[in-house]
């Protein structure tokens, strides 16, 4: 006997790329083999993740679970349906104004014919057929009916835009709704078998494709009313699905846990290196595969955009998300219930807020411009890991732009650059280009110095962190040298870059003075210098 069984969303767990849907049912079953039908499953199921299992009063036996595809003359989808009504209802409507337009045309080429008849009617005037007055009656009643014509027909025409406009909405709304293959379903077929009836209460879980979600970040530097710095962090889950199927009054749970449910470990294929080889091949065979390519490019092709504040404010609460760790992930359970359509829209829920402790300093890179940026390095004292995301940067209520935040394990490291420090200046200066006149062999001498001010307009001392560089030579008889760098740089890479780590009074300032020499053949042309 089969039975039919209407289930709805109870809880659904988002990760990363997909979701765990889970669905609640209830029927009646008499005692024997039944086989429950539960319906209207989305295309984008995992037809190998679905599960079963269910109490009640009932004495149950689930003997298998099958997945099978359903065809529908319409949509199940409950939204879609009404869409699609919709469109019909507009579209005949719209067909009705169009056959009386076409009717008031037809009358319009009735009334030019008359017109045209004029000499006929001239004829009938001098024939004495006809009067005057009846003529007069003839063209008044033309006028007459042309004005009737005219009216009616710009009512239809006015009409006629509403209803093409409601018709272009109702199209691009069903378009975003995006039903994966809307006139087909899943149905999920369970064989049971009962001992004992009474009332059953089917649990049904399945994994989707098309859902997931993505971590954003609100990071602000703030003050407390000490002057203390702090970072206060808003963990925000942007959750997007376009499965088919509406999740409506929904316990919802994000995981940052990956599900890899076709788990295979990657295998190396060997790896050859061998000498260029020609290879021929016939004009006629590359000609075919350039259309084949071609072709199959145009398969691919996808068509296709304050108030005045009251006297009095409360501060409004942020409902956060309960987080739990489990293993290696962690689960953010949204309070309440959530409605999230399947129209691909981006749906926020703040998962959590805290507050970290920076460590202030500024960088400075004055090869490249005069700004100071300030920075803060802090470290992920949160009981989850902040996953990579975009994020909002903001000192106090002043935006100041976006950043990319990569994976950070708890207790590891984010450093995070918070706009410019205008009241910290630096300048970097050539003073220094001589030639040494003296001989050297046969090669030339040239030294170039720099110098480098940097001032604190700040109340309190700050670190700065200076990086510059001097040339490297690609050829081997261009020998560069570092002289006379005051203060000593704190590092000197390989490759010539220098960087010192500097502290600067409060209302202070401090010079950075350092000198390189180049030397190279007379005869050997050198490019790159100052």
């Amino acid at each position: 006997m089969n039975i039919s069984v209407e289930t709805n969303i109870s809880d659904v767990t988002v990760y990363p790329d997909r979701a765990r849907v889970r669905c609640l049912g209830r029927c009646d079953v008499e005692v024997g083999s039944h086989q429950l039908l539960v319906e209207a499953l989305p295309m984008t199921v995992d037809v190998d993740s679905v599960r079963v299992s269910g109490e009640g009063t009932a004495v149950i036996r689930i003997l298998s679970v099958d997945v099978q595809k359903r065809f529908y003359e319409q949509a199940p989808a409950v939204r879609v349906q009404e869409l699609e009504t919709q469109i019909e209802a507009v579209s005949d409507e719209r067909r009705g104004l169009e056959d009386e337009k076409a009717g008031w045309e037809a009358h319009g080429r009735y009334l030019e014919g008359m017109r045209k008849a004029t000499e006929q009617f001239a004829k009938g005037l001098s024939r004495k057929r006809t009067t005057v007055e009846d003529q007069l009656q003839i063209v008044s009643f033309l006028q007459e009916q042309e004005r009737g014509l005219r009216t009616a027909v710009r009512e239809l025409d006015t009409n006629m835009r509403k209803l093409n406009r409601q018709l272009e909405k109702l199209r691009k709304e069903l378009k975003a709704i995006h039903s994966a293959r809307p006139r087909e379903r899943y149905v999920a077929v369970i064989d049971v078998e009962a001992t004992a009836a009474g009332e059953f209460q089917p649990d049904v879980s399945y994994v989707v494709n098309r859902a997931g979600w993505k971590p954003l970040y609100d990071i602000r530097l703030n003050q407390d009313d000490a002057g203390k710095s702090f970072v206060e962090v808003s963990y925000i889950a942007q959750i997007t699905q376009n499965t088919g199927q509406d999740w409506n009054d929904v316990a919802l749970v994000v995981s940052t846990a990956r599900p890899a449910l076709n788990q295979r470990l990657p295998e190396l294929n060997p790896w050859y290196v061998d000498v260029p080889r020609p290879i021929r091949r016939p004009v006629k065979a590359q000609a075919k595969k350039m259309r084949v390519a071609s072709a199959s490019m145009e398969d691919r092709a996808m068509p296709e955009a304050m108030p005045a504040p009251a006297p009095e404010m409360m501060a409004a609460d942020v409902v956060e998300a309960t987080v739990e760790t489990s293993g290696t992930s962690v689960r953010f359970v949204v309070p309440g219930t959530a409605v999230i359509p399947s129209d691909g829209s981006p749906h926020k829920s703040t998962m959590q807020s805290f507050r970290l402790e920076p460590k202030m300093d500024y960088l400075a890179v004055p090869k490249h411009t005069d700004a100071v940026f300030r920075r803060a390095t802090v470290e992920n004292e949160s009981s989850t890991p902040l996953l990579a995301g975009a994020a909002n940067l903001f000192v106090s209520d002043e935006f100041i732009g976006r950043t990319k935040l990569d994976f950070t394990p708890v207790k590891g490291e984010v450093e995070l650059l918070l706009g410019v420090e205008d009241r910290i200046t630096v300048e970097r200066e050539l003073v220094k280009r001589d030639v040494d006149k003296r001989f050297f062999g046969d090669n030339r001498r040239l030294r170039y110095g720099y110098k480098i001010e940097l001032k604190n307009l700040l109340e309190t001392a700050v670190s700065v962190e200076l990086h510059d560089h001097i040339p490297v030579g690609r050829h081997e008889q261009i020998k560069i040298k570092l002289e006379n760098a005051a203060p000593e740089p704190t590092e000197k890479s390989d490759l010539n870059l220098l960087e010192w780590h500097l502290t600067l009074p409060a209302k202070g300032e401090t010079a950075v003075t350092y000198d390189y020499q180049v030397e190279h053949p007379r005869s050997l042309q050198v490019v790159g210098l100052p």
